[in-house]
């Protein structure tokens, strides 16, 4: 059944059988998937845990391929992320199409109050600004995320006693669209973390009922009076390697 709106965007299909389906086709994967937006550490790692390809997700971009390593005697597969919500939707459906079960991403945002850099982020919320959830999902402000990933993360942050903020993470499309006005108004609803793909990955977990959770370091700052500074959050190595070491620690407890 299609439920209408006036806006397209907002129109939702009730049917679960698509045109094409994220199928398992040849391909079996581990139930447990660590995905990751950070190239070196990516390619670090399954270099030192010489991992094995099992599958490519193909796009025009480039190719993405799976791969299976054994960490902690621990069968997993292993992705680096698309970016930007409408990419990395389909990419998350495919790994659950493939057989995985429990999919964690690590990853940076801006932040929207003093948050400083590197600090460890865990979304428990997210505000649905992107498009992709709106196909998974009937329309509304928020999602949820699983409490199960936010719990185990809760328990290896403080294990390893390293401090960290839980809060409500604004998806958005619009990376050139968030404007000063845009920003405050983000502030108001009680968002403090801006990114591209977390309300639209824990849709598609939701509505294929799988489990998929979120760590994100504090990059950028969009607040303050002074000029913008990117704070250089893209060369943050130490912060990537220990925001992906936290993720697969959490994974492995699944």
């Amino acid at each position: 059944m299609i439920i209408e709106n006036e806006f397209p965007v907002l129109e939702y299909s009730t049917e679960r059988d698509a045109v094409i389906n994220p199928g398992k086709k040849e391909e079996s994967f581990p139930r447990l998937c660590i995905m990751t937006f950070f190239g070196d550490v990516f390619e670090s790692f399954i270099e030192k845990h010489h991992g094995e390809i099992i599958g490519t997700y193909a796009s025009e971009m480039k190719k993405f391929h799976a791969y299976r390593v054994s960490y902690k005697e621990t069968d997993l597969c292993i992705i680096q992320a698309a970016v930007g919500a409408g990419s990395i939707s389909i990419m998350t459906d495919w790994l659950y199409g493939k057989g995985v079960e429990v999919l964690l991403c690590c990853g940076c945002c801006g932040v929207l109050a003093d948050i400083p850099e590197g600090d460890v982020i865990i979304p428990v919320r997210a505000l649905r600004d992107e498009g992709a959830s709106y196909k998974y999902l009937p329309p509304g402000r928020y999602i949820d995320l699983n409490k199960e990933p936010v719990g185990i993360f809760e328990q290896v942050l403080e294990e390893y006693k390293i401090p960290y903020i839980e809060c409500t993470t604004w998806s958005t499309d619009g990376f050139y669209r968030e404007t000063k006005e845009m920003v405050e108004h983000r502030i108001s609803q009680g968002c403090q973390a801006v990114e591209m793909e977390c309300s639209a990955m824990a849709a598609i977990a939701q509505f294929r009922n799988k489990i998929f959770g979120q760590l994100l370091y504090s990059g950028d700052i969009l607040v303050g009076s002074e000029k913008y500074d990117d704070r250089n959050w893209y060369a943050n190595l130490s912060a990537r390697e220990k925001i992906f070491q936290i993720t697969l620690e959490s994974l492995i407890r699944f």
